[in-house]
């Protein structure tokens, strides 16, 4: 079976491939805006709220009126809608939008496969709750040392709170990839519905969950929910396509699930491929949880595999199912009314509180989420381990939008001793990856990098386990990020290669280019930046496709840090003059706009963006002053950009921070008539750079040093200095400019001639007259 597709005009959309077309040729359209032409044409009846729109496209609360308008601009442009034509789409004041254009609906039928086997369901019996939704996920979370590296916001890889909102389609044009086929384990698509009318659209990720969950409890390994979202986007029907989707995701079975409504009955059909075959069955019920226990059990005996021991779910499963789905989906208020329409003693039960305590936590309402976990709690103390540790988890989650890390820590921590004591079930296994990551953020929020590092790896073996290796990439990456804080930074890039390859191969486009930036500013740190050029020329790229304003903003200011550091001058003003201030916090943007003065040479330009120091800064990381203290005009706005980081003082600082501090005051020292002190300043950065810091700090004091002697008039020391700078010659200006400014001022001809040539090829729009943003 096969969507509708629909057309009008001069245009034809195809939900099935995610696919614009005009008069036969393919549109580049971003995915959130062809999701929202797909959502109106299928909702032409009737005007489509603003709130309803994002929860059905974005799947989260959280998404700003700049980027729904931005959307919602670049589906009009597609469609030559734009402006005030509004011939296919029209704005409803106050409100949302309106499909007012005729569409004219065009079947398709998918190939002929064997003979389906028709089972009937049997009657409702009683049967155990099936595996709960995941716990809520908190807020993304920034480490401690340089506010510009760590932009790149942490990604907590949690499940409900993620959901479709994180979902990126595999683009049919990206090269398949075939993994290794991992026996007895099976992909599970989301389910086909028809009619597509909205009472039905919880099927879609409702039953294909419960499929999933009931091929589990008959001891199949299933690929995981989200990961499977990441994944798919093979039509249904395409053969060739689907059977390269199973290829990818090295799974043994795919799973092609469809359910149809028909005389108040379901029925349910599941198309299987493996590596040579593809069959199907057929089953009836009385909802589509009935049909599809059939129908998966249908196919266990099929194939040789015990059916499920699970009863046939009961009316209250089937609404939990429907409530998950609807969570999932991001279509919150269809929840609430899931969950309103409950007798009281059922509302009252845990599960149910459980996931009204989540559906709050969606809408930004911590109070009623906190109340609601509790009184799960204090109701449930009898009630399974699974719900009680997602009770606990929603406390930490709700403790760390509230900014209570210790408070979180405790709950992740004791929802981790009770899975602990629960047994080996996959279920559980999940949620302890999940509880995990949870803690380990709270414990970034405390700067126990140490502890969030131990329980980031935790969370990934438990991922890994349950077989869900997106989520375990995106903890990763977390461990990429605190590598860095703790200038670890070849570990930092192997944690980032390794998410990244993963992230390739699951088309998980923002993630994928959150770290390809946030490796960028590592390869400028180990100084290696033409290789951060190429890194962040590929995030830059996928960036035209992301519609998450914060996020392209990061990748912007980190196109702009990488491009003044290999001196392409222009792009990085071009990059910074493209960032929205909204998604950029206002060190980073002082940060970046004064590097990229004193890279043009203009010192007027960085003396005056020095003197406008943000007077909302309360601290700053050590980074930021490295270039404050650069560029300001005076001693006197040194001094203030000294005086917002206490690690300035060194004693109490943290290791990782010393290096740029002791730096930061040593630039003072040298460019203000210090003589008596500068020395021994950059002697200490230098020491504290070759103990704690990166090779990009070890780099920057030795040539301040160098700087330093040469100032003095010690030349022959400022020239032992280049011995150990030696091997940056060949990729960094800083240190060719140096060998040629020392062997200038010893009149070393030749040597002075060589060292302007490596300098002038790697200057590009720098000059050679001024001194480098060091």
């Amino acid at each position: 079976m096969r969507l509708t597709r629909y057309r009008f005009g001069d245009f034809q959309l195809d939900p099935a491939t995610r696919e614009l077309t005009r008069s036969g040729e393919r549109l580049a359209l971003p995915l959130k805006s062809l999701e929202c032409l797909v959502y109106l044409v299928v909702n032409r009846e009737r005007a489509v709220g603003r709130d309803e729109l994002v929860s059905a496209v974005w799947g989260r609360a959280d998404v700003s009126d700049t980027v729904i308008t931005q959307t919602m601009r670049r589906a009009r442009k597609a469609l030559d809608d734009a402006g005030d034509r509004q011939a296919m789409i029209r704005t409803v004041a106050g409100f949302g939008y309106r499909w007012v254009a005729d569409v004219e609906e065009v079947g398709g039928a998918g190939p002929s496969v064997e003979p389906a086997a028709l089972v009937e369901a049997q009657a409702p019996a009683a049967a155990p709750e099936p595996a709960p939704a995941p716990e809520p996920a908190p807020e993304h979370s920034r480490s401690s040392r340089s506010r510009l590296a760590i932009a790149i916001l942490i990604v907590v890889a949690c499940g409900i709170i993620a959901g479709a909102a994180w979902w990126v389609a595999q683009q049919r044009t990206a090269p398949a990839q075939t993994q290794a086929v991992n026996d007895g384990q099976a992909m599970v698509l989301p389910v086909t519905v028809q009619p597509p009318v909205a009472e039905f659209s919880w099927v879609r990720l409702g039953a294909m969950e419960y499929a999933a969950d009931r091929l589990r409890s008959a001891s199949l390994k299933v690929v995981p929910t989200e990961q499977t979202l990441h994944l798919s986007n093979a039509p249904t029907g395409d053969a060739q396509a689907l059977q390269a989707l199973r290829a990818r995701s090295g799974a043994q079975w795919l799973i092609v699930p469809s359910a149809e409504h028909v005389d108040r009955r379901w029925r349910v059909r599941l198309q299987v491929l493996d590596g040579t075959s593809d069959t199907s069955v057929e089953a009836l019920g009385d909802t589509p949880l009935q049909a599809m226990a059939a129908a998966t059990d249908t196919w266990l005996r099929r194939v040789h595999r015990s059916p499920s021991n699970a009863a046939i779910p009961t009316a209250m499963q089937e609404r939990l199912q429907r409530i998950d789905a609807q969570l999932d989906a991001g279509q919150l208020e269809a929840a609430r009314e899931q969950i309103h329409a409950l007798p009281p003693a059922q509302r009252n039960a845990p599960a149910v509180m459980v996931r009204e305590g989540q559906l709050e936590y969606r809408a930004g309402q911590m109070a009623s989420a906190q109340a609601l976990f509790q009184r799960a709690l204090a109701n449930g103390l009898d009630t399974d381990a699974a719900t009680r540790a997602k009770g606990l988890m929603g406390l930490g989650s709700v403790a760390l939008r509230q900014r209570h890390a210790e408070q979180a820590q405790r709950y992740y921590t004791d929802a981790l001793a009770l899975l602990g004591s629960s047994g080996s079930d996959e279920k559980y296994t999940t949620l302890l990856g999940n509880a995990y990551n949870g803690r380990g953020v709270s414990r970034v929020r405390q700067d126990d990098l140490a502890g969030a590092v131990s329980d980031f790896g935790m969370a990934r073996v438990a991922m890994r386990e349950s077989g869900d290796v997106v989520s375990a990439a995106m903890v990763g990456s977390n461990l990429g990020r605190i590598e860095g804080t703790r200038n670890h930074w070849p570990q930092a890039i192997q944690e980032f290669d390794d998410a990244i390859a993963v992230f390739e191969r699951f088309q998980v486009n923002d993630y994928l280019a959150a770290t390809l930036a946030a490796r960028s500013l590592g390869e400028l740190e180990i100084v290696q930046p033409a290789l951060a050029g190429r890194s962040i020329a590929r995030a830059s790229v996928l960036a035209d496709s992301i519609e998450d304003e914060t996020l392209v903003g990061v990748i912007l200011s980190a196109r702009a840090a990488v491009a003044t550091a290999n001196g392409t001058l222009q792009d990085a003003s071009t990059a910074l003059k493209s960032t929205s201030a909204a998604t950029i916090d206002s060190e980073v943007m002082a940060q970046l706009r004064m590097g990229l003065a004193i890279a043009r040479g203009d010192r007027a330009t960085a003396a005056r963006l020095a003197g406008e120091l943000p007077g909302s800064l309360k601290g700053v990381s050590a980074d930021t002053l490295a270039i404050a203290t650069q560029a300001a005009g005076s001693v006197d706005v040194a001094r203030r950009w000294l005086a917002l980081d206490a690690s300035a003082s060194l004693p109490s600082a943290p290791p990782a921070r010393r290096p740029a501090a002791l730096f930061a005051v040593a630039v003072v020292g040298h460019r203000f008539d210090k003589p008596e002190v500068a020395l021994d300043l950059a002697v200490a950065a230098v020491e504290a750079a070759n103990r704690d810091g990166s090779p990009n700090d070890r780099v920057r004091a030795n040539v301040l040093r160098a700087l330093v002697l040469a100032g003095q008039g010690n030349l022959q020391e400022a020239s032992a200095v280049l011995g150990e700078l030696d091997a940056y010659a060949q990729d960094d200006y800083r240190v060719a400019w140096l060998n040629w400014r020392i062997y200038t001022l010893r009149g070393e001809v030749e040597l002075a001639q060589r060292a302007r040539l490596q300098a002038e090829s790697l200057r590009k729009e720098r000059s050679l007259d001024q001194q480098p943003l060091l």
